[in-house]
Order: structure tokens, then sequence, then C-alpha cells
């Protein structure tokens, strides 16, 4: 008889089939061969299986493996990182509290250094200002030409309706300007420059500079702006001893300052910048051709205004006596 490797399939439950190891049986024949299967097949396929689950199994723990490599290197690089901001930290927070402190004291101090410079200071107004004048030959806002306003304005302090005394923006581009080229402009206001001549001094100090600044605010708050413009036109030095644009028409035109043109406006206004310098004719005209370009550029002329203003011949009393 042929030899058959099958034996009869034996009916068995699902979680026997799960569990159970085959286990290898005698060969046996049966006349139902429809019934039977190969016992080498499935051998052959259990132990591939084994061979396939104990390749995943030695993969899966390479991985774990290199899971663990990379879990721990990035554990250290977050304990590194960790270490290096705490360090950061404990340098960072003294610092901060020194300078909190510093600034702290700074303040207080500056607080005390303002108080003290400025509590004794008058009541700032109209009436203070005019028992303070310098000039004689004080002239009402009505005698003096809307032309020389403006070009006060134009050329001493262009925000002069628009700020509160004093000009920040100003301040800031005049400091700035002063600490790249070691220059000394001012930055004042019409306001400060009014206390600089009748309230303070010409002193160069910080101390000057907080009492200048506080008058002029304080000054802008009980004023209006014409009265401001009044009181700064009819003090501001004018060279030969003129004091006020009034004392100044008659020196440099022998006019009444209501008589004045634009083309002598802007040239008696230019003086007041620097009268040693000015007050020569060739220096003053210079000057006048700035002032009346700055007019027309912030629209207080026209073009035309401008144009009739530069060709008016105009001479000082001096040249032409």
């Amino acid at each position: 008889m042929a030899r058959d490797n099958r034996i009869r399939r034996k009916k068995v439950s699902s979680s026997s089939k799960k569990n159970s190891v085959p286990q290898r049986p005698l060969r046996m024949d049966s006349i139902y061969n429809d019934d039977y299967i190969d016992i080498d097949e499935i051998y052959a396929n259990y132990y591939n299986q084994k061979k396939k689950n104990t390749n995943n199994t030695r993969s899966n723990k390479s991985n774990s493996r290199n899971s663990n490599k990379k879990s721990s290197a990035k554990n250290r690089g977050n304990k590194s990182r960790k270490k290096n901001k705490n360090l950061f930290l404990s340098i960072l927070k003294p610092i901060i509290s020194i300078f909190l402190v510093v600034i702290l004291i700074s303040t207080t101090i500056a607080g005390v250094f303002v108080y003290n410079t400025l509590k004794d200071q008058n009541i700032i107004d109209n009436k203070y200002l005019k028992s303070k004048y310098i000039s004689t030959g004080v002239v009402s806002s009505e005698e003096i030409p809307q032309y020389v306003k403006d070009a006060v304005v134009s050329i001493e302090d262009e925000r002069f309706y628009k700020h509160k005394g004093v000009d920040i923006i100003s301040l800031a581009r005049v400091a700035l300007h002063n600490i790249i080229y070691k220059t000394s402009y001012g930055g004042s206001t019409i306001e400060m420059q009014i206390s600089k001549n009748l309230l303070t001094n010409m002193d160069k100090t910080i101390e000057r500079k907080i009492r200048d600044i506080y008058n002029a605010i304080k000054m802008d708050q009980s004023m209006t702006k014409d009265e401001i413009l009044v009181t700064y036109l009819n003090n501001i030095y004018l060279g030969n001893s003129c004091y006020g644009v009034a004392s100044g028409a008659k020196e440099y035109f022998g006019k009444d300052i209501s008589d004045l043109t634009l083309a002598e406006s802007a040239m008696l206004v230019g003086i007041t910048n620097n009268p040693g310098k000015y007050k020569e004719f060739a220096k003053a005209k210079q000057r006048q051709e700035i002032i009346l370009g700055k007019m027309k550029e912030l629209g207080y002329i026209t073009e035309k205004e401008y144009n009739k203003a530069l060709r008016e011949p105009v001479s000082f009393k001096s040249e032409i006596e």
C-alpha cells in the first residue's frame, strides 16, 4: 500500500487551535482522501511563523534599544539646556535687581533735586513776566506786524503753536545731534528762551534747564500763544544795546516796527540769532534769505511774496547814513 503522510482533520475549538503545538502523528491510511492534510506542510508553516516571530522580536528589541538611546540623548540635551537656563537666570536675576535698585535710587535723587530746584518758584503769568521786562520800548501785539511774528516762529520754534511749552521732539532731535556731532545746540522753545532771558540766567547747568522747562510749561498754561510771542519779541536782544523789536526797527531801519515790510521783518528777526555777526548787512542778508525760505516752506508766505521780498532792496540805516 502506498504510504500517505496525511491524517484525518480533527475539529477543535478556536482557543485550542491558538494554544496547541502540533504533535507529529503516526501515518494513517483512510479511504476518505478529501479529509486528509499534509503534516509536513503544517510543520513547515509552524516553524516559518515561529522564525518570523523571533525575527520580529529581535527587530522590536533593536528598535527599542535605538529608541532608548535617542530618548536618553534627548534627556541629556534637555538637562543640559535646563542647566544652562538655570545658570543664565542665576546670573540675570542679581543684575536685574541691581539695575532696579539703581533706578530707584536715581529716581529718588532726581525727585529730591527737582523739588529743591522748583520749591521757591513764583506763579508764571503775563503780569509777572511784564514786571521782569528788560526793554523800555514795549509795543502791543497790534503794533507788531504778522510778518515779524511768523518769521520768529519759522526760524526759532516752528512747532510753537503745537507744543505746550516744551517740544519733546525737538529736544530729542537736538540731543541726538549733539551726541553724534558733539555740538551744543539748545533745542529751546520760545517759552524756554523767555525763561532764560527774564527769569533764570545763561548758565549751562541742569538746574537752570529744569527751571526753564518748568517755567515754559507754567507759561503755556497761564498765557495765550500770542501773549507769549509778544513777550519774546519785546525782550529779544538785537545788538547795539537794543532790546525788543521796536528798538531794533528804529536802530537798523529808522522806522516804527509797524511800518516794516516782509523783507525788513525777516532781516530784523535774523539778527537775534547772533547779533555780533548779523548786524553786518552782508551776513544779515544771507540770514534773511534763509528765514524767507523757511516762511515759504511752512506756508506763512506765498511763492510770489517770497520772490518779491528777495528782490526788495533793503538797507540798514547805518549804511544809508
